[in-house]
């Protein structure tokens, strides 16, 4: 069943491919292709794609880029068996040129760092408060349905559609949740000791190309060093985080609980 979101059906039907392929080559064309659509779907473009997608006319598609990774899902493309599977390899094909059209080839390379290994998400935008945000949003057409932005270094999803314009973003704890992954095998080594904030931003200021995210403490304690480089935004992060999100969900389940005993009653 279709969910309405094209570039959401390709990415999970060339991930299911992705899971079953035994060919190494298959598989890095697949992961390129997977991670085009989930690229797009996650960095706000959908509507501009669904524009792009419209307007193609049948027929090859004539490629630099991706020449070798398009020629393969043209090919797919012909032996696949059923309608639903032949849009979702349109759609895969279509992004890769569309990406490539705009530009974007280096943006999606390094996408797809992100979507290889277990890192922080990365983000279109970076704002210190909401009003600047809300700002930056007037001017967006069409709105960047979905994508990941930072407001006071916190995770925010852009919540908009072509129907509603209005600026509205919920704040998600990613950061909070990537901590709690790191801890499940104990606490990460530490690539850097600092006894105040102060000196660990200004390691981290220093550090000509850092990576997406490295650990370090500060007085001791421990704090993930994230890095954005479409952005160029870096940010410290204390591993309490993880601790006030456990917090949240327990005052939230008690919440619940408490509001079916007395719906109960």
């Amino acid at each position: 069943m279709k969910s309405g979101n094209s570039l959401g059906d390709a990415m999970l039907r060339l991930l299911e491919s992705l899971r079953k392929s035994e060919s190494e080559e298959e598989r890095r064309i697949l992961e390129i292709a997977s991670g085009a659509a989930a690229f797009l779907s996650r960095s706000g473009q959908r509507h501009r794609f669904e524009d792009f997608n419209k307007a193609m006319k049948p027929g090859p598609i004539p490629s630099v880029s991706f020449a070798e990774e398009i020629r393969f899902l043209e090919h797919w493309w012909a032996r696949a068996p059923s309608a639903s599977e032949k849009d979702s390899l349109l759609v895969a094909i279509r992004a890769l040129a569309y990406i490539e059209s705009s530009g974007q080839r280096e943006a999606l390379d390094d996408y797809l760092v992100y979507w290889r290994n277990s890192t922080l998400p990365p983000v279109i935008a970076v704002f210190q408060t909401r009003d600047e945000a809300e700002a930056w949003m007037d001017a967006q057409l069409p709105p960047p349905t979905m994508a990941s932005i930072l407001i006071a270094d916190s995770y925010h999803l852009v919540l908009a559609s072509r129907e509603r314009r209005e600026p509205l973003f919920a704040r998600v704890p990613i950061v909070a949740e990537f901590i709690e992954g790191a801890l499940d095998n104990g606490l990460p080594p530490a690539v850097a000791s600092f006894e105040t904030r102060e000196q660990a931003e200004a390691w981290h200021a220093s550090v000509p190309d850092p990576p997406r995210h490295a650990f370090i403490t500060i007085q001791g304690e421990h704090h993930v060093a994230a890095y954005w480089k479409n952005v160029n935004h870096r940010a410290l992060y204390p591993f309490t985080l993880a601790d006030e999100l456990k917090k949240e969900r327990r005052e939230r389940d008690e919440r619940l609980a408490h509001r079916e005993k007395d719906e109960g009653e």
